[in-house]
């Protein structure tokens, strides 16, 4: 078992080196050293997102979290989930998340806002609970054909299996 675990420790240890040769060369090379070619900046005054229907206030945290949640209208473009914690729709500090049909060009297309007041969501979210400091897109976990989303509220409150309260305890929303 020893001699598995020298070579295993060698090839490491080669491969190591190899990526940082590999990495150094594509660092210093001058063809590779710019590698955004350009870019889209998507906030509540550029990317289409205000004339979208997007509106930010200041404190808001928009972008705060974000993920890629494939292509959910179906038109070819990937579409992304972006999360707002502080988000004050509902109460202070509630949060939202927002998913951003996008355009190829990276601009937003449309969107729709997910909170405690629009999109269809039913969970209770309390001030403060900050909604979309995280999210993800899960793929479609449930078979329904529908692309599927996580998002958490860290300092989200529930009762306890006692009827006590918890203070911050978080949650996840699926």
């Amino acid at each position: 078992m020893t001699s598995y675990y020298v070579h295993f420790k060698k090839i490491i240890t080669i491969l190591l080196f190899v990526s940082v040769v590999i990495a150094n060369y594509f660092l210093t090379n001058p063809s590779y050293a710019q590698v955004i070619k350009s870019f889209q900046k998507v906030s509540s005054t550029q990317g289409g997102f205000s004339e979208a229907g997007g509106n930010l206030m200041n404190g808001d945290d928009f972008g705060e979290s974000l993920d890629v949640i494939g292509d959910l209208d179906g038109d070819g473009v990937i579409d992304l989930v972006v999360g707002a914690m502080r988000d004050d729709d509902g109460g202070v500090n509630r949060g939202a998340v927002r998913i951003l049909f996008m355009n190829t060009d990276g601009t937003v297309r449309d969107l729709q806002i997910i909170s405690s007041t629009q999109g269809g969501f039913t969970g209770v979210l309390d001030d403060e609970d900050r909604f979309g400091v995280g999210a993800t897109g899960l793929g479609d976990i449930d078979g329904d054909g529908v692309l599927d989303i996580a998002v958490g509220a860290h300092r989200d409150d529930d009762t306890g299996p006692f009827g006590g309260s918890t203070k911050n305890n978080g949650a996840v929303y699926i």
